[in-house]
């Protein structure tokens, strides 16, 4: 995909989401779910004026400097809890903000996909409509507003996930030159040319099972789809940048992931596990550790 168009068509979507307030509210959460922290409640509005939840999670203690931040986004599912990765908070010291992009998690509260779409089908006639554009903003907004906390150093701020939340990471970190670091595990939304054709699990069905049957809608979805495939924009990320793959994932198959760990062109790191399929490995805590701690 030609540099240039991505570049012109999130540069408007940058503008317009800087014309829509953030209108942050903040609720501080008590009693704190988790030693050693403080939690507060967001509420912030993005593109469309629609609204989205996130969680920032800080350490309880501390000397009063600015701390380096990371962004954590959920799984394709949107319900993985806010707490899933605050042993960063405790033990690294870092801020944690986890955002729940629209219709995902608790911000279903405020949108939902329409009825008969998914993500991943939603808007397929052009990337206008398409969900993954205002997406990518709320990850976006969500680092606006990490810059507004005086506890927060914007020059340090991280983002990390796991399969979709390691596409979206690899997405924000492409769109986002105030990301500082990315760690993206075993990451979905990535090369959905090669995902129609070698992921026999999870949500890339969506898209296959629809276009089964439609060769030119097939062509329609994959041509609008670029336009948010880290393949396409995987060319932008300068900061370093950690990847996974399980080697016998057939969800996000290593074939998807390869080819956009490769249009990386800033310090990157990879680990291939042989036998591993689409879950968490115990092993990626200790490279999330040494990554964030090295370049935060």
């Amino acid at each position: 995909m030609d540099a240039d168009a991505l570049r012109s068509f999130w540069a408007t979507v940058r503008r317009e989401l800087d014309e829509v307030p953030m209108d942050a509210e903040a609720e501080l959460v008590q009693p704190e779910p988790v030693p050693l922290t403080q939690t507060w409640k967001l509420t912030l509005t993005g593109l469309d004026d629609v609204k989205t939840r996130a969680y920032l999670t800080l350490p309880a203690t501390g000397d009063g400097r600015p701390l380096p931040a990371v962004v954590f986004t959920p799984g394709y599912g949107g319900n993985t809890a806010h707490a899933a990765m605050v042993s960063l908070c405790y033990y690294k010291r870092l801020a944690l903000l986890t955002v729940y992009p629209r219709g995902q998690g608790e911000s279903e509260e405020y949108w939902r996909v329409p009825e008969g779409e998914t993500k991943l089908t939603m808007g397929l006639e052009g990337p206008e409509t398409q969900y993954y554009r205002a997406a990518y903003a709320d990850c976006m907004r969500g680092i606006d507003y990490l810059c507004t906390r005086e506890e927060i150093d914007a020059e340090r701020i991280g983002v990390i996930g796991m399969s979709q939340g390691g596409g979206l990471s690899l997405a924000t970190a492409s769109l986002d030159p105030r990301v500082k670091c990315a760690v993206a595990h075993e990451p979905f939304l990535c090369n959905y040319p090669i995902a129609m054709e070698t992921a026999t699990t999870g949500p890339y069905l969506e898209l296959i099972n629809r276009f089964a049957n439609d060769p030119a809608g097939r062509a329609q979805a994959l041509e609008t789809l670029a336009w948010f495939d880290p393949l396409s924009l995987a060319q932008f990320i300068t900061c370093p940048t950690f990847v996974s793959i399980g080697l016998a994932d057939t969800t996000c198959p290593p074939e998807t992931i390869r080819p956009v760990y490769a249009q990386i062109s800033s310090f990157k790191g990879l680990i291939e596990i042989p036998g591993a399929g689409h879950a968490w490995a115990y092993i990626y805590r200790d490279f999330d550790d040494l990554w964030l701690s090295r370049f935060l």
